[in-house]
Protein backbone atom coordinates (compact mmCIF):
# COMPACT_ATOMS: atom_id res chain seq x y z
CA UNK A 1 0.00 0.00 0.00
CA UNK A 2 1.22 3.47 -0.86
CA UNK A 3 1.92 5.89 1.93
CA UNK A 4 3.42 9.35 1.82
CA UNK A 5 4.76 11.75 4.40
CA UNK A 6 6.15 15.15 3.44
CA UNK A 7 8.37 17.65 5.23
CA UNK A 8 8.84 21.20 3.97
CA UNK A 9 11.70 23.34 5.27
CA UNK A 10 13.49 26.53 4.36
CA UNK A 11 17.13 27.59 4.44
CA UNK A 12 17.34 31.12 3.08
CA UNK A 13 16.12 31.21 -0.54
CA UNK A 14 16.33 27.40 -0.87
CA UNK A 15 13.32 25.35 0.19
CA UNK A 16 13.42 21.57 0.61
CA UNK A 17 10.49 19.23 0.25
CA UNK A 18 11.19 15.71 1.52
CA UNK A 19 9.00 13.00 0.05
CA UNK A 20 9.00 9.97 2.33
CA UNK A 21 7.33 6.74 1.28
CA UNK A 22 5.86 5.25 -1.85
CA UNK A 23 3.94 7.56 -4.17
CA UNK A 24 1.17 5.82 -6.04
CA UNK A 25 -2.19 6.82 -7.47
CA UNK A 26 -3.96 7.06 -4.12
CA UNK A 27 -1.44 9.45 -2.49
CA UNK A 28 0.24 11.39 -5.34
CA UNK A 29 -2.01 14.39 -4.64
CA UNK A 30 -0.30 14.72 -1.22
CA UNK A 31 3.14 15.39 -2.73
CA UNK A 32 3.07 19.14 -2.25
CA UNK A 33 2.32 19.32 1.48
CA UNK A 34 -0.32 21.83 0.39
CA UNK A 35 -3.54 21.67 -1.60
CA UNK A 36 -1.57 21.65 -4.85
CA UNK A 37 1.69 22.64 -6.47
CA UNK A 38 0.05 26.04 -7.20
CA UNK A 39 -0.42 26.66 -3.46
CA UNK A 40 3.20 25.72 -2.81
CA UNK A 41 4.35 27.93 -5.69
CA UNK A 42 2.45 30.89 -4.24
CA UNK A 43 4.05 30.28 -0.82
CA UNK A 44 7.54 30.14 -2.36
CA UNK A 45 6.96 33.25 -4.48
CA UNK A 46 5.91 35.20 -1.38
CA UNK A 47 9.05 33.99 0.39
CA UNK A 48 11.18 35.02 -2.65
CA UNK A 49 12.52 31.49 -3.00
CA UNK A 50 15.05 30.75 -5.73
CA UNK A 51 14.86 26.95 -5.66
CA UNK A 52 12.84 24.01 -4.44
CA UNK A 53 14.89 20.91 -3.70
CA UNK A 54 12.74 17.79 -3.77
CA UNK A 55 14.55 15.26 -1.60
CA UNK A 56 13.87 11.73 -2.81
CA UNK A 57 16.27 10.00 -0.42
CA UNK A 58 13.44 8.23 1.42
CA UNK A 59 11.13 7.88 -1.57
CA UNK A 60 10.61 4.26 -2.50
CA UNK A 61 8.80 4.75 -5.81
CA UNK A 62 7.01 7.28 -8.00
CA UNK A 63 4.13 6.28 -10.26
CA UNK A 64 3.32 7.87 -13.62
CA UNK A 65 0.93 10.38 -12.04
CA UNK A 66 3.64 11.56 -9.64
CA UNK A 67 6.06 11.95 -12.56
CA UNK A 68 3.45 13.98 -14.44
CA UNK A 69 2.95 16.20 -11.37
CA UNK A 70 6.69 16.85 -11.28
CA UNK A 71 6.69 17.83 -14.95
CA UNK A 72 3.74 20.18 -14.51
CA UNK A 73 5.35 21.75 -11.44
CA UNK A 74 8.61 22.23 -13.36
CA UNK A 75 6.75 24.18 -16.03
CA UNK A 76 4.92 26.39 -13.52
CA UNK A 77 7.89 26.97 -11.20
CA UNK A 78 10.30 27.76 -14.05
CA UNK A 79 7.95 30.52 -15.26
CA UNK A 80 8.48 32.13 -11.85
CA UNK A 81 12.28 31.56 -11.96
CA UNK A 82 12.15 28.99 -9.16
CA UNK A 83 14.36 26.02 -10.00
CA UNK A 84 13.27 22.53 -9.02
CA UNK A 85 16.17 20.21 -8.16
CA UNK A 86 15.63 16.49 -7.61
CA UNK A 87 17.94 15.30 -4.86
CA UNK A 88 19.20 11.92 -3.71
CA UNK A 89 17.03 9.48 -5.68
CA UNK A 90 17.73 5.84 -4.87
CA UNK A 91 19.29 3.68 -7.61
CA UNK A 92 15.90 2.54 -8.92
CA UNK A 93 14.46 6.06 -9.09
CA UNK A 94 17.67 7.43 -10.59
CA UNK A 95 17.47 4.85 -13.42
CA UNK A 96 13.79 5.68 -13.94
CA UNK A 97 14.50 9.42 -14.07
CA UNK A 98 17.25 8.86 -16.65
CA UNK A 99 15.14 6.48 -18.75
CA UNK A 100 12.28 9.01 -18.72
CA UNK A 101 14.85 11.73 -19.56
CA UNK A 102 14.00 13.78 -16.49
CA UNK A 103 17.73 14.49 -16.24
CA UNK A 104 17.28 16.70 -19.32
CA UNK A 105 14.52 18.72 -17.60
CA UNK A 106 15.62 18.75 -13.95
CA UNK A 107 18.94 19.00 -12.19
CA UNK A 108 19.51 15.75 -10.30
CA UNK A 109 21.94 16.07 -7.41
CA UNK A 110 23.34 13.84 -4.71
CA UNK A 111 24.56 14.84 -1.26
CA UNK A 112 27.99 13.51 -0.37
Amino acid sequence: MDSLHTELSQAGVIWTLKLIGSIGSNVHHLMWNEESSAALLTKLKLAQAKALHIDLKKTERLDSQALRLLLNAQKDFSQEQIEIVLKNPNDHLNRLLHIMQFDKIFSIEFDN
